[in-house]
């Protein structure tokens, strides 16, 4: 691996880190009282500043409750991720019909799962849920305008859409019918203490 690559590599490493231990409400002192890592140690991986081995990755990945591939992944949580009706992966069998919309890492987080109506022409707004969190959404049925907003996504019956919900977010029933939508959200469990 070329020096840049590796040095590429140990700065999302640090990132991930950092954001995941922060959400999760873990000091660094806590972190290396888990990990037996130095705190020097850990403060210099965060900052994307050490080759740490691949044991005190695993040691910081165990500690967070995470597998090491979410420590080494690029993550798109910035991103709104929409995966419209038919562009999924056909998982069809015999006796059924589906679609594969997504797989996504969330690691030792909380799960929410909400079934909604909307009636036609109104309109939601959601504050923040907090550094982390993410909204999973898939349309039952009508049209919905949903997501943070400067980037909101009609989605329509069988699509889905994934957005941070760490910002203010709205829906909104267009088309002029109802809309019925689940939303499965995901917030970073509290490991600190």
């Amino acid at each position: 691996m070329s020096e840049d690559r590796r040095d590429e590599l140990m700065k999302r490493v640090g990132t991930n880190v950092r954001f995941i231990r922060e959400s999760h409400g873990i000091s660094l002192a806590q972190l290396a009282a888990r990990t037996g890592v130095a705190k020097s140690t850990l403060s210099q991986l965060e900052a994307g500043a050490s080759n740490a081995t691949l044991t005190t990755i695993g040691s910081v990945a165990g500690a967070l409750s995470v597998d090491v591939a979410e420590l080494v992944r690029e993550h798109e949580e910035e991103q709104v991720v929409v995966v419209r009706r038919g562009d999924g992966a056909d998982v069809s069998d015999q006796g059924s019909v589906g679609e594969h919309m997504r797989t996504a890492l969330v690691g030792p987080s909380v799960l929410e799962f909400h079934r909604i109506r909307l009636d036609a022409g109104s309109y939601e707004s959601s504050p923040s849920h907090g550094l982390g969190s993410r909204e999973h959404l898939l349309v039952v049925s009508g049209a919905l305008k949903a997501g943070p907003n400067d980037a909101r996504i009609v989605a329509r019956a069988g699509d889905y859409v994934s957005y941070p919900g760490d910002q203010v977010h709205h829906f909104e029933a267009v088309e002029g019918e109802s809309a019925e939508y689940w939303i499965v959200a995901t917030f970073p469990r509290t490991m600190g203490g």
